[in-house]
């Protein structure tokens, strides 16, 4: 079996795979940490919500050449894909997001029989963790209210799912909660989810939207549902009919 190389992916999803001569090193994150202190006690305390810090990955190798005209070829090549935003590093089966390059070093051929530089790309990524390639969906169809269901959820990491709801009946009033997640849970109080209307709830980006274009936040009410990874997740519904649509990507460190 092969190993995959190292691509470049951007937001039309052209991708780009780097030559053979690169790899990929990630730099350790840790833990948000904050410390204070206080008077008439020992030591500290940590007020910080424990999230993960940002991650800075490091794409480098040699690009190899047997004359300058070839060689800037190579390195033209690449340069393409640095200068555009919204990319994606994919590596190993793979994706992180990336936000920025942070910087590039650039070690132009050395004067020896044959042509050669040393390239390194730092990327900062905001959100540290790596996903799955595709999306996964969970359908699930509510004929009784309420309703209890579960599925698996892979990888290791919480993920926000985009959750569609496809209203069967008229919707003016539902719940959703994930009793696994400490009942994590949000309502939807929205007069006109009529029957044949279709709610998107975008738990990343934090949005609620009723038929493509229609802004509902204000009628929204609770906390975005997250996906626990590495387990079985255990949802409850209450509502009116509806299909439920649950879309989300697995994450790892």
């Amino acid at each position: 079996m092969s190993i995959e190389k190292i691509s470049i992916i951007d937001s039309l999803g052209q991708e780009y795979t780097l030559p053979k001569t690169f790899e990929l090193r990630s730099e350790p994150i840790a833990k948000k940490s904050d410390i204070l202190s206080l008077a008439f006690v020992h030591g500290a305390k940590d007020v910080s919500d424990g999230m993960f810090r940002p991650r800075i990955i490091e794409v480098s190798g040699k690009i190899l050449a047997k004359s300058d005209t070839a060689y800037n070829e190579k390195w033209d090549a690449i340069a393409e894909h640095l200068i555009k935003e919204d990319i994606r590093i994919q590596n190993k089966g793979r994706q992180i997001n990336i936000i920025k390059i942070e910087d590039i070093s650039h070690e132009y051929p050395s004067q020896v029989n044959y042509h050669y530089g040393e390239i390194s790309i730092r990327f900062l990524a905001i959100d540290p963790f790596w996903y799955s390639k595709t999306a996964k969906e969970k359908d699930i169809v509510i004929t009784s209210s309420p309703k209890n269901f579960q599925f698996d959820i892979g990888g290791q990491i919480e993920t926000f799912p985009e959750i569609k709801i496809e209203n069967n009946a008229d919707n003016i009033d539902f719940t959703l909660e994930n009793t696994t997640d400490d009942e994590r849970s949000f309502r939807i109080q929205d007069p006109n989810a009529l029957n044949g209307t279709t709610i998107i709830v975008d738990c990343k980006e934090g949005t609620a939207i009723r038929d493509e274009s229609n802004n509902i936040i204000s009628v929204f009410s609770g906390l975005f549902l997250r996906l626990l990874g590495g387990r079985q997740n255990s949802f409850k519904y209450t509502g009116s009919n509806c299909k439920i649509t649950m879309q989300y990507k697995e994450a790892w460190i």
